[in-house]
Parts: structure tokens; C-alpha cells; sequence
């Protein structure tokens, strides 16, 4: 799964340098907590968070491949190190959107994002399960708390009760599950999960962490919390949270399921089927939503599905794994950076498809950037969107997975009705003057609609330069 260690950068962290974007973030992170006795407030954790992040980003790019921490706990890889540097451009831009937009007290918001990609930045590195749990906890709660942010926003407050209460369920369940994996293997490392083994119990115990697992990344049956959540959120946490999270959770599906599909039989049917169910309920479910929230959720749901493909490919072994191993990150990253670009400006127009109306007038530049997001998720060359997902393709193919292909290129066009649905609304919807009294409409700003558009350019420069991405990731 690793290519050779080989550090050809001018200026590799290793060591325990390999550490500086976990410290730049947590500088972010108490900043946003002492904003209010610091100079700037809101604007100046922003302003901290994204220059934090920035620099984060920078220390992720730069972090020496094969670097060992903490006895071997944390390992980092060339695609662990993409995923990282992938993760902090991501709240740099989000900390950025924020300092721009005008939407209010921002601080607490600043040090939960700083404390959810600390933990994702580790989580997709770590190579031990106690670790493991704990970063991916960490990556995941403050999520509850921006879903519910604003306290005077009783749908807010609904909407994080209920992925709060989930989220808690399928962690105990997924800690019930790494239990029995410690037993049956006698260790807590990913090296002695790969000796385990195979059993009925390890079956039992891996479905477990699996499902736990699932949950948080909102594959079905396990989605039903997401659209709720996400309507209940302002459309700017949500871009957050369901964003970030994400990417770090697919990295260790799959860096399980690579794991452990020698020690643990008919892994690969049990995805597959959960990918094939959760193509289905999302792309089928958003065609009714008409609100871009919960649209966005249903998204989500079908983007996992395409990820549990990637993931079941894995779980077949051979030649073929670790190409769906990286796959599946480039197809997460390529959602991820489109759906946080559709919710960032759903945060100025308003949560539902009908706000959307006549935005080509009233700003072209978000029009166009709207264009650009929803192309790359249905699949539109020259996009990131469409060569990731083409690259998934590939790799089912000759995998010999065509009828699973075939299915998934027939859902793809099934999203596109609903994907487009934005841009007509966007283009050819006539402008509606009431809104949403408890979703106030987000001022325009410079820094917003740079945020904005950089998340749009990177679509394009990554979907043009789609070949160098990849080398990066793999270390070519």
C-alpha cells in the first residue's frame, strides 16, 4: 500500500518536527477560545485560523514520508501526507470564508474547525486503535457542537441532538468492536490486526467497527441522521462538518479494509452491498429535496456509496487494492472540496434550491463558481470531479467489476437531474424576495467570494493537472 520512503523535498519534517501543523492548529485553536481578550475578536481568530491553517498546510506538504511518531503509532505515508495537506487547505479556506463574511461571532467556530482537523490530520496517519479512536473522536465532535451553533435556532439545536445521539451510538458500538479485535489479535497495532487470525468473531467484531464507521461517513442505512442535521445547520457549518470529518474517515475504512481483508472473509461482499444501497437511497432520495442542505446530505450519502466501491476493491486484495486504495481518496477529496464550495454559498443566498434564483444577476462570480461545483460532482471533464471519478471506474473495471460500473455510471446521471436543479435555479429561476426568517442571508465580501473561488480553481487546476496530483500522492 506504501511506496518506498523516499524524501525528496528540500525541507522533510521528520521526527517529531513532523508535529508543527498539529501545533500551528492548536495555536488556532486557542486563539479562537481567548478571541474575545485578544486583539481582532471574531475577525482576528478568522484571521489566526486561516493563516494557522495555511502554514498547517504548508507543515503537511512538507512532512518527510515513512516518518515514524510515538513508537509507531502515527506513520506517515505519502497519501496520509496528501490527505493531511488536503484537510488543512480545506479549513484555511473555510477560516477565511468566515473572516469575510459577516455572519457574527465566529471564535468558538474557528477553535472547533482547528480542533476537528488536529484530529483528522492525525487520524489519517495513525496505525494503532486506541490512537485511532481517539482522533477520529476528535475529528468528529466538534462537528455536533457547529450543527448546533447558534443557540437561538431551535431546528439547530434538534439537528445536533440527533447526529450527537447517533454519533454516540455507533462509537460505542465501533469501540465495542475494537475490543474484540484486541483480544483476537493480542495487540492494539495495525501490524498484529494483519496477523489475526480469521474467525466468525472477527467478522462479527470487524462488522462492528465497520458500522460505526459507516455511520459517521452516512452510508446507508445508516444516513437517516444526516439530512435532518444538515437542514437543521446554517449552511456554513455544515460545510464544515461535513466536510472534514469525512475525508478521515474514509482514509481509515480503507486503510482497515486493506488491513485486515486477509484476516476477515467476505469483507468485500459486505461493502459492496452497503455502496450498492447507498447509491441508491442517496441519488433517489435528493431528487425530492428542495432544500440545498439536504440535498447536499443525500449527496453525501451517494458519494460514500461510491467510496464503500472503492473500499470493497480494496477488500478483494491483490494488485488491484491498492489502486482503489487510492481511488477512493482522490474521489472523497474531489466531493469534499465541491460540496464545501456548494454550502459556502448556499451560506450567502439561504438554505433552500429556491434562494438560489437569479444569482447569475445579482453575482455573476458565484454563478460561475456554482457551475464549476456541480459540474465536478456529476463528472464533467476537464474537473477534478470527473477524472476521480473516472479513476475509480478504471480501477472496477480491471478489478472485473463492469456490472458494478454499470450501475454506478447510471446512478451518476440520476444526480445530475438534482446537481443541475442548482443551476437552473441559479440561471433561470426567477428571484424570490421572501427568505427564510431564521436563516438570514449572509453579506457579500471579498474574502467570501475568494474563499469561494479558490475552491472552484481548485477543481480546475486539479482536474487539468490531474496526472501530477496523483504522482504526488504516490510519491512518483
Amino acid at each position: 500500500m506504501h511506496a518506498d520512503v523516499v524524501s525528496y523535498l528540500g525541507l522533510p519534517l521528520t521526527g517529531y518536527w513532523a508535529l508543527t501543523p498539529a501545533v500551528l492548529l492548536l495555536v488556532a485553536l486557542f486563539w479562537g477560545l481567548f478571541a474575545n481578550f485578544l486583539p481582532g475578536h471574531d475577525r482576528g481568530a478568522s484571521a489566526v485560523g486561516f493563516v494557522c491553517s495555511a502554514l498547517a498546510a504548508v507543515g503537511s506538504a512538507l512532512t518527510a514520508p515513512g516518518t515514524l511518531l510515538f513508537g509507531g503509532r502515527f506513520f506517515y505515508t505519502y497519501d496520509a501526507r496528501f490527505a493531511a495537506t488536503i484537510i488543512c487547505v480545506l479549513c484555511a479556506l473555510w477560516c477565511l470564508w468566515t473572516l469575510g463574511s459577516g455572519i457574527g461571532r465566529t471564535r468558538e467556530a474557528i477553535a472547533l474547525a482547528a480542533a476537528s482537523t488536529i484530529g483528522a490530520t492525525f487520524a489519517v496517519a495513525a496505525t494503532d486503535l486506541i490512537v485511532l479512536f481517539l482522533v477520529v473522536e476528535l475529528a468528529s465532535m466538534p462537528g455536533y457542537v457547529l450543527i448546533g451553533y447558534r443557540r437561538f435556532r431551535m431546528r439547530g439545536l434538534e439537528a445536533a441532538l440527533k447526529y450527537f445521539l447517533l454519533s454516540v451510538l455507533s462509537t460505542l458500538i465501533m469501540l465495542y468492536g475494537m475490543s474484540f479485535l484486541v483480544g483476537l489479535s493480542a495487540g492494539t497495532t495495525f501490524d498484529a490486526l494483519r496477523e489475526m487470525p480469521a474467525s466468525p468473531l472477527g467478522l462479527f467484531a470487524f462488522g462492528m467497527v465497520l458500522l460505526g464507521l459507516f455511520a459517521k461517513l452516512s452510508a446507508a442505512p445508516f444516513h437517516w441522521w444526516a439530512p435532518d442535521a444538515y437542514e437543521g445547520a446554517e449552511p456554513w457549518a455544515v460545510a464544515f462538518a461535513s466536510v472534514i470529518p469525512k475525508i478521515a474517515i474514509t482514509l481509515v475504512i480503507v486503510r482497515m479494509v486493506f488491513t485486515m481483508a486477509a484476516s476477515v472473509p467476505y469483507t468485500q461482499l459486505i461493502i459492496m452491498v452497503m455502496a450498492i444501497g447507498s447509491l441508491i437511497v442517496g441519488a433517489f432520495a435528493a431528487l425530492a429535496q428542495k432544500d440545498t442542505r439536504r440535498m447536499m446530505a443525500y449527496s453525501g450519502v451517494v458519494s460514500a456509496g461510491f467510496v464503500l466501491i472503492a473500499a470493497s476493491l480494496v477488500g478483494m486484495g491483490g494488485s488491484v487494492a491498492q489502486e482503489a486504495f487510492y481511488a477512493a481518496i482522490l474521489y472523497v477529496v474531489a466531493s469534499a472540496i465541491a460540496t464545501m464550495g456548494v454550502l459556502l454559498i448556499a451560506a450567502h443566498e439561504g438554505g433552500r434550491v429556491s434562494d438560489l434564483n437569479g444569482l447569475s444577476k445579482r453575482n455573476p462570480f458565484l454563478a460561475g463558481c456554482l457551475v464549476v461545483f456541480t459540474l465536478s460532482m456529476i463528472g464533467v471533464p476537464p474537473l477534478f470531479g470527473f477524472f476521480a471519478k473516472l479513476n475509480l471506474f478504471m480501477v472496477a473495471i480491471a478489478a472485473g467489476q463492469v456490472e458494478v460500473v454499470v450501475f454506478a455510471v447510471i446512478i451518476a446521471v440520476v444526480c445530475a437531474f438534482y446537481y443541475l436543479r442548482l443551476v437552473r435555479a441559479a440561471f433561470f429561476g426567477e428571484a424570490v424576495i421572501d427568505t427564510d426568517d431564521d436563516l438570514a442571508r449572509s453579506p457579500y465580501s471579498g474574502l467570501a467570494t475568494v474563499s469561494i473561488g479558490a475552491l472552484a480553481l481548485s477543481l480546475i487546476v486539479m482536474g487539468i493537472l490531474f496526472q501530477p496530483v496523483m504522482n504526488w500522492m504516490l510519491g512518483a
